[in-house]
Protein backbone atom coordinates (compact mmCIF):
# COMPACT_ATOMS: atom_id res chain seq x y z
CA UNK A 1 0.00 0.00 0.00
CA UNK A 2 1.05 3.27 -1.13
CA UNK A 3 1.39 5.77 2.03
CA UNK A 4 -0.16 9.46 1.13
CA UNK A 5 1.98 12.39 2.02
CA UNK A 6 0.84 14.87 4.71
CA UNK A 7 -1.24 17.68 3.71
CA UNK A 8 -0.96 21.34 5.47
CA UNK A 9 -2.25 21.49 9.31
CA UNK A 10 -2.33 17.80 9.01
CA UNK A 11 -1.18 16.18 12.57
CA UNK A 12 -0.03 12.67 13.29
CA UNK A 13 1.68 11.40 16.59
CA UNK A 14 4.74 8.87 16.39
CA UNK A 15 7.35 7.19 18.56
CA UNK A 16 9.94 7.26 15.56
CA UNK A 17 9.73 10.66 13.90
CA UNK A 18 12.60 9.72 11.31
CA UNK A 19 9.94 7.21 10.10
CA UNK A 20 7.06 8.95 10.15
CA UNK A 21 8.73 12.10 7.89
CA UNK A 22 10.19 9.15 5.45
CA UNK A 23 9.37 10.49 1.98
CA UNK A 24 8.09 13.60 2.92
CA UNK A 25 8.86 17.62 2.32
CA UNK A 26 8.30 20.44 3.69
CA UNK A 27 8.34 22.02 7.21
CA UNK A 28 7.15 19.92 10.65
CA UNK A 29 6.63 21.42 13.75
CA UNK A 30 7.32 18.36 15.97
CA UNK A 31 6.60 18.71 19.98
CA UNK A 32 7.94 16.49 22.31
CA UNK A 33 6.03 14.61 24.99
CA UNK A 34 7.53 17.22 27.54
CA UNK A 35 6.21 19.99 25.24
CA UNK A 36 9.13 21.29 23.86
CA UNK A 37 8.79 22.36 19.79
CA UNK A 38 11.34 21.47 17.10
CA UNK A 39 10.94 22.44 13.38
CA UNK A 40 12.38 19.92 10.86
CA UNK A 41 12.78 20.33 7.32
CA UNK A 42 11.97 17.58 4.47
CA UNK A 43 13.50 18.11 1.27
CA UNK A 44 13.11 15.01 -1.66
CA UNK A 45 16.29 12.98 -1.88
CA UNK A 46 17.14 13.39 1.99
CA UNK A 47 16.25 11.94 4.54
CA UNK A 48 16.66 12.06 8.87
CA UNK A 49 19.15 9.66 10.01
CA UNK A 50 18.59 9.66 13.65
CA UNK A 51 16.16 11.62 15.91
CA UNK A 52 16.46 10.76 19.02
CA UNK A 53 14.78 10.97 22.75
CA UNK A 54 17.39 12.53 25.18
CA UNK A 55 15.05 13.05 28.08
CA UNK A 56 16.77 10.43 31.05
CA UNK A 57 12.98 8.98 31.01
CA UNK A 58 11.64 6.44 28.58
CA UNK A 59 9.78 8.04 25.58
CA UNK A 60 6.62 6.03 26.67
CA UNK A 61 4.52 9.06 25.38
CA UNK A 62 4.42 9.69 21.30
CA UNK A 63 5.68 13.20 19.39
CA UNK A 64 3.33 15.18 17.99
CA UNK A 65 3.79 16.10 14.31
CA UNK A 66 2.36 19.02 12.24
CA UNK A 67 2.91 19.92 8.22
CA UNK A 68 3.26 23.80 8.78
CA UNK A 69 4.84 24.20 5.20
CA UNK A 70 4.69 22.76 1.94
CA UNK A 71 8.18 22.33 0.25
CA UNK A 72 10.14 25.06 -0.80
CA UNK A 73 11.73 24.55 -4.58
CA UNK A 74 15.28 25.89 -5.16
CA UNK A 75 14.76 26.28 -8.91
CA UNK A 76 16.08 28.95 -10.70
CA UNK A 77 18.10 30.07 -7.42
CA UNK A 78 21.93 29.97 -7.45
CA UNK A 79 24.12 28.86 -4.82
CA UNK A 80 26.57 31.12 -3.32
CA UNK A 81 30.13 30.23 -4.37
CA UNK A 82 32.52 29.29 -1.93
CA UNK A 83 35.01 32.42 -3.65
CA UNK A 84 32.47 34.81 -3.16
Amino acid sequence: MEEVPMKLNDSITTYDIAEALQGETGKFEVTSPTGERYFVTCQPGHSIANFEWAGSEPNLQPFLVRKVAQSVTTEGRSKRSAAA
